[in-house]
């Protein structure tokens, strides 16, 4: 990669935020932007949480591990109100925000596996204008599988599909970081940017909050952060698969289906036999 990127990749990290560095790079690193006694309140509610629903056994996603299935506790599924956020965000879409998804994503004892490279932006409904925050309430390090980025990947756009990505099918090569986040840190990221992370290795847990944000002109839009409404359209992203008669999704399943009926079926079985 040229000098120019290398510049860039030392300009992403700091306590102030940059939107240009950021619409350049795709990501930017804020340090030391939330407030350590609502630090303190989340990780708090965060070790109640987990002792009482998930030390035991949690249910874990096997398409993605690392997503929490289980209802957050309300202090921690409201972080996204979090005014810091808010301040970032008006630099990046303008006054008026709202909220697209607020989640966990967590290595812990019963996902420890790395994730593959992959954008976002192929997964969501509603306009591609989005980006994630990362807030972690754990130290966040490459020992318990913190997040890589590939710093620039997102002016490739969407890739046409979802899955893992194979960088070497590209005559660009990204540079790539993987920041040491400490809780009160957050990383902002497009979400057409790729990113990947390792395996957790260490046993200390790695606890990440993982918020899209996005314009409120978006009618995917669940809640508004600031400003106002721009829409006066929404539907809903449960379910999706619903807004279609036929879909690669569609085709997916009844594929599934029919294997699993084929491997049920007893041996010399003719399946569909008229």
């Amino acid at each position: 990669m040229s000098s120019s990127y290398q510049a860039l990749i030392a300009a992403l990290d700091s306590e102030t935020f940059d939107p240009d560095v950021f619409r350049k790079a795709g990501v930017f690193v804020v340090r030391n932007a939330i407030p350590q006694h609502v630090v303190r309140a989340w990780r708090d509610e965060w070790e109640r949480f987990y002792d009482a629903e998930l030390r035991g056994g949690r249910q874990v996603n096997r398409a993605n591990p690392v997503a929490l299935t289980e209802m957050l506790p309300p202090l921690l599924a409201h972080m996204y109100r979090e005014p810091a956020f808010a301040a970032v965000l008006k630099q990046v879409f303008g006054e008026h925000v709202a909220l697209y998804n607020h989640r966990f994503v967590i290595k812990d004892d019963f996902s420890t596996a790395p994730v593959f490279l992959h954008q976002d932006s192929c997964y969501h409904l509603g306009n591609l204008n989005k980006c994630s925050i990362f807030t972690p309430l754990s130290a966040a390090n490459a020992a318990n599988g913190a997040l890589t980025f590939h710093v620039g990947s997102h002016k490739l756009g969407v890739l046409g599909d979802a899955g893992e990505i194979n960088p070497d099918s590209f005559d660009i090569k990204w540079p790539t970081i993987t920041p040491e986040l400490a809780p009160g840190d957050f990383v902002l990221m497009n979400s057409s940017l790729w990113h990947q992370s390792g395996p957790n290795t260490s046993g200390l847990h790695r606890i990440v909050a993982d918020t899209i944000f996005q314009p409120a002109d978006d009618p995917t839009g669940k809640e508004l952060i600031c400003g106002e409404w721009q829409t006066d359209v929404f539907y809903s992203t449960q379910n999706h698969i619903r807004y279609f008669v036929n879909s690669r999704i569609h085709k997916l399943i009844k594929y599934e289906q029919e294997r699993a009926a084929q491997t049920a079926a007893p041996a010399g079985a003719q399946p569909n036999a008229q």
